[in-house]
Parts: C-alpha cells; sequence; structure tokens
C-alpha cells in the first residue's frame, strides 16, 4: 500500500473523528479532552491497514460512547469485558444515524439492564488504532455522566448469557479497580459526588 493512501485515509478519518466531537462539544458544555490512547485491535477485528474510509468504517466503527451512571449512593455501575480482560463503564460502537448521547444511553441498557438520564460529559478522546502502518486511524469516544432512571440491573442468569459482559458491579471510589480505564477520571467524579 502507498504512503499516499495512508496518508488519505488517516486524513479523512481524522476529520470525520474531530466532527463528532465537535458536535458534542457544541451541545454539552465542559467538555474535557484527554490526550489520544494508541489501541491495538481487539482479537476479532481485522489488523490490517483498510483501503478505503468506507472500509474502515466497515470493520471497525465511526466512534465510540458510553456513561458513567452513579447512584445516590455515589457508586458507578462497571462492566467486567471478557474480550479486554478488564471492568469498564458500559460503552460500545455507534450505529448508523445514532448521535453519541443515544449510543451512550442504549449501550448502557443493553449491557446492564439500567436506563440511564445523561447529564453531562466526563470527557472525549481518540482512540488511535495502531494496524502495525505508518498512520493510526482515531476513533472517537465519547464518555458522558449519568444517573439512573430505570430498568433493573441485569440478573446473574442474564450476565451468565450476555455475549458482550461477564459480570456487573457498583464501585464506590474506594473500590473502584485501579486498572479501569481513565482511573483518575473516573475516581475524581465519584470523589466529587461525596
Amino acid at each position: 500500500m502507498s504512503e499516499q493512501i495512508y496518508t488519505e485515509v488517516r486524513r479523512e478519518v481524522l476529520e470525520r473523528a474531530e466532527e463528532v466531537l465537535s458536535g458534542v462539544e457544541s451541545r454539552w458544555s465542559e467538555v474535557p479532552r484527554l490526550d489520544p490512547l494508541v489501541v491495538s485491535p481487539l482479537p476479532h477485528q481485522e489488523p490490517s491497514f483498510p483501503e478505503s474510509v468506507e472500509e474502515f468504517f466497515d470493520r471497525f466503527y465511526r466512534y465510540a460512547a458510553g456513561a458513567a451512571v452513579t447512584d445516590d449512593a455515589g457508586r458507578l455501575l462497571c462492566v467486567y469485558s471478557p474480550v479486554r480482560e478488564e471492568w469498564e463503564t458500559p460503552g460500545g460502537a455507534g450505529d448508523p444515524g445514532e448521535k453519541p448521547a443515544e449510543t451512550a444511553r442504549r449501550e448502557t441498557h443493553e449491557e446492564t439492564g439500567v436506563e440511564c438520564e445523561l447529564t453531562g460529559v466526563l470527557h472525549t478522546r481518540m482512540m488511535e488504532i495502531d494496524l502495525g502502518a505508518p498512520e493510526l486511524l482515531p476513533v472517537p469516544v465519547v464518555e458522558f455522566t449519568g444517573r439512573p432512571v430505570g430498568g433493573a440491573a441485569l440478573t446473574d442468569a442474564e450476565i451468565k448469557a450476555h455475549d458482550e459482559i461477564s459480570d456487573l458491579a457498583w464501585f464506590g471510589a474506594d473500590e473502584l479497580p485501579t486498572e479501569i480505564r481513565e482511573y483518575d477520571q473516573k475516581h475524581d467524579h465519584l470523589q466529587s459526588l461525596a
């Protein structure tokens, strides 16, 4: 593949990623943007560099969104991802035509059974996917804050049958697993609720 294709695909993917983050920043106030995070593709994702933007979006996704949902006791709703082998807040890839806020609410409900109302944005960042090529490809990630407004946490049987999570828990600031991605931001958020 030529250097020009690497550069052109990166430029267009980055332009579209910035559009997603700009839309969130124009809709919500006080949106902190974290430094980019370089990641490897997940085991089920094809690790070769795509020849077009369309191929990249078909194989990966345009953006990801999730929610840091806290209850009245100041605990954070988390799920355990067996694919990533870590605790994380619920979230995932946006569906076509969906806005990041809609994705965050849908993913939270699908992964936990909890319906949430979004209250703000904890942070955004670019997740830079390293496909072993000269260019990294960015995926914008938006993490909202929220509170539960309905639904019920999945039962043990529902968690066992789930294909994306293997556990679910509410963690207080002192219980939050230190290996959770963006630990400092999540811990500080929980401390601010105390």
